[in-house]
């Protein structure tokens, strides 16, 4: 089944609201299975409305419309159904009795405009809100189905899980589960590894995503099926498949990220880790500092000021280790050196050395970009060095 998601309002096209209930919809209609090919955000404007939805039906199954049901003059989206379909507006008396007796007994005044949260298009079923004042609307038309939803978050949510999804569900016919499992890799840029994993790109069902984060390259496998064992199983034959051609590459998955991965290595050895950090003004401890566990790994850090690009970024690093307070572990971030103009425009590297109670590692990581984002990335860059340390610590132990 195909459901477009509508987001209404002129404050999402210029920016005054962040559209999070489109992500928040796309999300849900992912989880039950149901495909979601075009999102679309539409300004107060009744002809642009109608016409969205019509769009939006032609393509679909189904539409889920988000915003545009409150009381004022710029709440459209019912005035935009009945323009599409030749419904007429009704009102839902009981419901209109309600919102007159509630807002007299706060406010002691009930202005006209405000009973509209009681219309709906003839031939509609009005949904309840139960955090709210509003009535949504399921509409069907033609063998689909037209929602209308609160632009509120906490009146969307709790009506799309109560009175669409179930809906949904019954008009699909057919159940059918989303599974998606992420493989985080670092060490490959995003198009060495697209390169990499070409061919299973064609695979529609388990199907792949890239997702770039930072240096870091997240392969998204999807699957649906009837069940969530099938989809996991379609899952897990990419997956090896993956791993296989990616190697050590992959260093976690779904949500286990960098950081957290560090702090359980620290944590499995008995080791504090300190920092002494230039470019990265303290971030890489922060990013420790602030993971769940992290305070008992953490032994401290400094922010030395920069001392100029260095000539070799790695010796500046292994001589920025001198400067931690003891620790079982320490990591030195170096200045960030710029190749110079016979380079690539932008083209940076750190250095970066980690001394563990086994061995002492340095590294040159090679940065894009201006020197903000240089730092932004020296900062996974950095942490990874000390994951392959300790890695390498563990392994030989």
């Amino acid at each position: 089944m195909i459901v477009e998601v509508i987001a209404v309002g002129t404050e999402l096209l210029i920016g005054q609201i962040i559209n999070s209930n489109t992500a928040a919809i796309g999300s849900r209609l992912a989880a039950e299975g149901f495909d979601a090919h075009y999102q679309v955000t539409v300004g107060d404007n009744l002809d642009r409305l109608a016409d969205a939805i019509r769009t939006a039906l032609d393509r679909a199954d189904a539409v889920v419309m988000t915003g545009g049901i409150g009381p004022t003059q710029d709440d459209m989206t019912r005035e935009a159904i009945c323009e599409l379909t030749g419904a007429a507006m009704v009102r839902d008396a009981d419901h209109a009795a309600m919102i007159h007796d509630r807002l007299l007994k706060t406010r002691g005044y009930v202005a006209e405009n405000t009973l509209r949260m009681a219309d709906y298009p003839a031939g509609a079923e009005p949904l309840p809100n139960r955090t709210g004042v509003a009535l949504g609307v399921a509409m069907p038309h033609h063998g689909k189905w037209i929602f209308a939803l609160p632009g509120v978050p906490t009146e969307m949510i709790p009506m799309l899980e109560e009175q669409v999804l179930p809906r949904l569900r019954e008009a699909s016919g057919e159940p059918a589960v989303l599974k998606s499992r992420v493989i985080r890799t670092w060490g490959y840029g995003e198009s060495q590894v697209a390169e990499i994993l070409d061919d299973l790109y064609e695979s529609t069902n388990p199907s792949l995503a890239f997702l770039i984060n930072a240096s870091e390259v997240r392969i998204r496998i999807s699957a649906k099926a009837a069940t969530g064992e099938a989809a996991q199983a379609m899952i897990g034959g990419m997956e090896d498949i993956i791993v296989e051609r990616l190697g050590e590459a992959v260093f976690a998955y779904d949500d286990d990220v960098i950081e957290t991965l560090v702090v359980r290595l620290l944590g499995d050895r008995g080791w504090r880790m300190a920092t002494v950090e230039t470019s990265t003004l303290g971030m890489v401890a922060g990013r420790i500092a602030a993971t769940p566990g992290g305070d008992a790994v953490f032994a401290g850090a400094r922010v030395l000021p920069a001392a100029g690009a260095p000539a070799d970024v790695e010796a500046r690093a292994r001589e920025l280790l001198t400067q931690a307070d003891g620790a079982d572990v320490t990591v030195a971030v170096s200045e960030i050196a710029d190749l110079g103009e016979t380079a690539p425009t932008g083209s940076r590297r750190v250095g970066v050395a980690v001394r563990t109670p086994v061995d002492t590692t340095s590294r040159t990581i090679g940065l894009l970009g201006d020197d903000e984002r240089a730092r932004l990335f020296s900062v996974p860059g950095a942490l990874h060095a000390v994951r392959l340390t300790l890695d390498a610590d563990g392994s030989s132990s």
